[in-house]
């Protein structure tokens, strides 16, 4: 009885134990190929890599020293009288010197070079190579303005085993993981010694973790601080140092580790850590740029230099010492490096600067174009028409307005919200987009996503209708009340912004002054069904809005399909829809695709440029008005909605096309209107970004036209505009230009806006 017993117990242990082995042998085969194929997959995922255009240089271009010197600092270069490396300048009186990165760009790649640009006053008057000769064009190495990581959609600099420097290579293993080379993915003594000092402090000071343990809860565990996490920690590190080499996993752990944070941006990876702390790519670090990114690896928050900088000083010359006692440096480099403040750039996120909202348009576009096998190749070139110094000139213009019309008003501050989108006038490059007040934060939209009524922005449109159909645009129409039926059986009153009626009137007066009833009047004229139908035609979509306040613009629109409408009048006649990427190239250069131009003739020559010219008596006569750029060249219309809560302007130069929009984001009325809220706010941009003035299209049909009656005008005329009209001889002329004090009071009178 007793041997039975034995022997039950004894088979019992042997299954019990045979079980066991086999589980753990198939967990260990589970995790095997789990981490494997996860970390193969993550290691060489290199993120595609998008680029804003490149600063072109050439004799002759408006661009002062100072401004220069500016775009080199937003490109990382800095400043070194030896330039004895890629991304170093040196300046004198009247030139600078740059040692140029080297770049591949769209049509080839461009070595590294030495070039000395000299200016005269805001000119830049030549461009020389050092031992060579006078060079007629150059291009900047373009800005990265982000990266996709399609495998796991985290941002980062992927760096390759032979782009690690070795000071930091050599540096992490002596600050985290001196057994680094021996050990077989966990370190005994490291865990005793982290233990004892733990003890004699009295808390957890020091952890006992491997880089290659820092690799596996990086990329497969949480930190919760439990016997069972710590125990698959150790299983995962031992498999990944029996499948991998210690320079692969040296290199995943330099691309991987967390090194901060950026609002909803995690900042992984000494590639992008330098960008970010630096604005300088890795090759460019100096021995204390790179202790101090080291010295962030063990409390990102704790040790942030922005927030932190004695304690992050204090830890990077820690182990700059470190690095000197274990001959990583000599004394000269220790002397120097301690000496060196930290050093990190002061407006975080400049280097490699992130712009959101552009980023969710070049997504866009990408998803319409590509497939995912596409977006998951390696290292993509992602080249694109944003042009940072003109967004960042944008994006101020709109934070500094928003502030400035909140104070004025006596508004709450941060109430108020705005997008604005500024395109190249002739071919719909988006040049710059700014999708809310806080361009650098991940968030809503609103240049892209916002659909708001447009108000007044709409009434070309129905001009535009008017002339197509052989209307000129002195033609009379009637500013007078209206009331209109609708299906439903109700009924539509519309009212001018004022309250007031003109009587009979020139089209372009109407337009001008942004006349409500007469808008309606021309659209019924002409028809709704034919303005919606011009409206398709312009856009490429069809209005939500059946009803007859589609003429006064009650339709919803998002910034950028605004742009896209006046891109036709911008253009002179042609539908190009807005882009944002320019071409694509593969690891190696080769181009998968380039964007062209889609563009077709959407408007005669004739009718534009009389569509156009009522545009700028907008600006210089009408609603636009109070813009102290309204007579410099520039066409444009206002716009307000019902009960002021959204205030629009659209209005192009000779180069940009610009939308910009303000509001609210719950809707309420903010009391502005398209001059006092987004025309404002376009002023700030344009002062920024200067104003090319519209050229007239060649035209022989211009006529002097008496402004107010619309009369033909004679050379007693004081008050006249030049206007394309079809039949001169058909208007009536004014022989001493009078029209009746009444009428040319009440106009005078109208308010500035819709």
């Amino acid at each position: 009885m007793r041997a039975t017993l034995l022997r039950l117990i004894w088979r019992t242990v042997l299954w019990t134990s045979l079980l066991a082995v086999l589980l753990s042998a198939g967990y260990a085969y589970y995790i095997d190929r789990t981490i494997s194929k996860t970390f193969e997959g993550r290691r060489w995922s290199v993120p595609a890599q998008v680029y804003a255009q490149p600063l072109e240089l050439f004799a002759g271009l408006r661009l002062s020293k100072g401004q220069f010197i500016t775009e080199l600092k937003r490109l990382g270069y800095r400043q070194n009288t030896e330039l004895n490396s890629p991304g170093t300048y040196r300046q004198n009186q009247s030139s600078v010197t740059v040692h140029l990165r080297s770049f591949r760009f769209i049509d080839g790649f461009r070595p590294t070079q030495i070039l000395r640009f000299t200016f005269s006053q805001n000119d830049m008057r030549q461009i020389t190579e050092l031992g060579s000769g006078e060079i007629v064009l150059v291009r900047m190495d373009p800005a990265k303005i982000g990266s996709f990581f399609p495998s796991h959609g985290e941002d980062r600099v992927v760096l390759r085993p032979d782009e690690v420097p070795t000071l930091l290579a050599e540096g992490l293993k002596a600050i985290e993981d001196r057994n680094f080379d021996e050990h077989r993915g966990f370190s005994i003594t490291g865990i005793l010694r982290a233990l004892i000092v733990n003890i004699r402090a009295g808390a957890a000071r020091q952890g006992g973790s491997t880089l290659t343990q820092q690799l596996v809860k990086s990329y497969f565990l949480t930190n919760e601080r439990t016997l069972q996490r710590k125990l698959r920690e150790l299983a995962m590190a031992v498999i990944l140092e029996l499948r991998f080499n210690k320079e692969d996993l040296l290199t995943a752990y330099v691309n991987e580790i967390f090194l901060g944070q950026n609002g909803a941006r995690a900042i992984h990876g000494f590639g992008l850590g330098a960008q970010f702390y630096f604005n300088k790519p890795i090759n460019e670090l100096d021995v204390a740029e790179i202790a101090t990114l080291i010295s962030i690896i063990r409390g990102p928050s704790y040790y942030n230099p922005f927030r932190h900088p004695e304690r992050a000083l204090s830890r990077r010359n820690r182990i700059l010492d470190t690095f000197y006692s274990d001959g990583l440096i000599n004394a000269a480099e220790h002397g120097k490096a301690k000496a060196q403040v930290l050093g990190v750039v002061k407006a975080p996120g400049r280097g490699g600067a992130y712009y959101p909202a552009f980023m969710d348009l070049v997504r866009t576009e990408l998803s319409q174009r590509y497939s995912n096998t596409d977006l998951r190749s390696q290292g993509l070139q992602i080249f694109t028409t944003l042009d940072p110094r003109l967004q960042e000139n944008t994006q101020q213009a709109v934070g500094q307005s928003l502030d400035d019309i909140e104070r004025d008003r006596k508004l709450p501050p941060n109430s108020l919200q705005a997008a604005s989108v500024v395109a190249d006038s002739q071919t719909g490059e988006v040049l710059a987009l700014v999708g809310g007040r806080q361009g650098r934060v991940d968030g809503f939209n609103r240049a892209l996503n916002a659909q708001r009524s447009v108000g007044s922005v709409i009434k070309p449109v129905t001009v535009l209708t008017a002339l197509n159909q052989g209307m000129d645009l002195t033609d009379k129409i009637t500013d007078r009340p209206i009331t209109l039926r609708q299906k439903s059986g109700e009924t539509w009153a519309p009212k001018n912004f004022d309250g007031k009626t003109y009587g009979e009137l020139p089209m372009y007066l109407a337009l001008s002054r942004s006349l409500n009833l007469a808008m309606v009047d021309l659209g019924q004229r002409v028809g709704i069904e034919n303005v919606q139908a011009q409206f398709a035609a312009l856009t490429n979509r069809r209005s939500n809005n059946p009803y007859p306040s589609f003429l006064l613009g009650a339709e919803a629109m998002s910034p950028l399909q605004t742009l896209e409408l006046y891109g036709n009048f911008a253009s002179g006649g042609f539908h190009t829809r807005p882009k944002a990427v320019i071409a694509v190239l593969d690891e190696n250069g080769a181009a998968l695709s380039h964007h062209a131009f889609e563009m077709r003739q959407s408007i005669k020559m004739p009718t534009v440029a009389a569509l156009n010219r009522a545009l700028e008596l907008v600006m210089r006569r009408g609603t636009g008005r109070s813009s102290p750029f309204s007579k410099l060249g520039v066409a444009g219309k206002t716009g307000t909605t019902n009960d002021n809560r959204d205030s629009w302007f659209a209005g192009f130069d000779n180069s940009h096309l610009s939308v910009v929009w303000v509001g609210r984001d719950d809707n309420k009325s903010t009391g502005l209107t398209g001059s006092s809220g987004a025309l404002r706010v376009w002023n700030a941009m344009a002062r920024r970004n200067g104003v090319d003035p519209i050229v007239p299209m060649p035209s022989d049909d211009l006529v002097a036209i008496e402004y107010t009656s619309g009369a033909r005008a004679n050379e007693r005329c004081a008050d006249v505009v030049m206007l394309p009209v079809r039949a001169p001889q058909s208007l009536q002329i004014k022989s001493g230009c009078k029209i009746k004090r009444s009428l040319r009071q009440r106009l005078k009178s109208i308010f500035t806006d819709e």
